[in-house]
């Protein structure tokens, strides 16, 4: 007669290997999903996260036909050295500081008229009259407006036409006027993006609200400041976020409009940093200002994110 010596487990030293069977029967399930989203993370991590980690590398480098040396904070010296650098940040600050007050003004008015019209005909094709414009290359509209800020385009030809042909200019070639030239591209302002954000957010605002202003005698202007303008807060903060973020990585406007002369008059930290590794190639200058482009876009998307929270708790 044999004896069995197994004893059973008992329920507590059971439980551990309970939960890694569970633990380990969740993980097949879930796996095949990973699966759908390893392609994606594997791509960025190549094309996104490793040459920004290479970047910043390099701003700590001096490199050249011979490869690559170590130079510590050299690179970050001479950018605060530059002086040019330097006020190219004035010229970026100026852009967007100008262009954040246009984008949570101008397209919001614009969707806020177009909303309240009472056709709903009228609202669809004003919609697509202010859309189509972004199916247009940003490259093709900055060639147009080049050609209207020649000495023979656009804007002398009506200067000269209506007796104002003492002020025509070459607006790109004047230290005077560049910026301001640069600043006018676009106008009026009304991009296809922001005027669709400003009017998707009014549609979410629920129409007991605006039908109990209505009943309150409300007119247009405490109805726009009463309700719609606090509730349109998200959209107003997410277009600055997006504004200020672009203007700080962005130089195609001073590229292709004037390489960022005449001298260096309307220069900005982004095209130095392209010209710096393009055309001089200095690379490890070029991924020094670069940087520093990526810790101010860090510094105000944080910014951001901490002024909404924080407003958010306060609601």
């Amino acid at each position: 007669m044999s004896i069995n010596n197994s004893v059973p487990l008992s329920e507590p030293a059971a439980r551990p290997r309970l939960r890694s069977r569970l633990l380990w029967d969740r993980i097949r399930s879930i796996s095949p999903l990973y699966l759908f989203v390893l392609p994606t993370v594997i791509l960025l991590l190549v094309f996104f996260y490793y040459p920004a980690v290479k970047g910043i590398i390099t701003s700590f480098q001096y490199v050249d036909i011979r490869g690559a040396r170590w130079v510590d904070f050299a690179n970050y010296e001479r950018v605060f050295g530059d002086k040019r650098l330097l006020d190219s940040f004035k010229n970026l600050a100026f852009l967007a500081l100008f262009n954040v007050a246009v984008v949570t003004t101008l397209p919001m008015i614009v969707a806020i008229f177009i909303f309240r019209l009472k056709s709903l005909t009228a609202q669809y094709w004003w919609r697509v009259a202010f859309v189509i414009p972004i199916v247009v290359p940003s490259v093709a509209t900055i060639l147009v407006w080049r050609w209207m800020y020649s000495t023979d385009g656009g804007i002398n030809i009506v200067l000269s036409a209506i007796g104002l042909e003492h002020l025509a200019r070459g607006w790109l070639g004047d230290r005077n006027t560049v910026m301001g030239a640069l600043a006018f591209t676009s106008f009026p302002w009304v991009a296809g993006i922001n005027f669709l954000i400003y009017y998707a957010g009014l549609q979410d605002i629920p129409e007991e609200v605006l039908d109990a202003a209505v009943v309150d005698g409300a007119g247009s202007f405490r109805r726009f400041r009463s309700i719609e303008l606090p509730l349109l807060r998200p959209q107003m903060r997410l277009l600055v976020l997006l504004t200020l973020v672009f203007w700080l990585r962005s130089f195609e406007l001073p590229l292709i409009m004037t390489n960022g002369g005449p001298g260096y008059a309307s220069m900005v930290p982004g095209l130095r940093m392209y010209l710096a590794i393009n055309r001089d190639f200095d690379l490890g200058y070029g991924s020094a200002i670069g940087t520093i482009l990526f810790l101010l876009v860090l510094v105000v998307t944080l910014m951001q994110l901490r002024l909404t929270r924080t407003s958010d708790d306060l609601v």
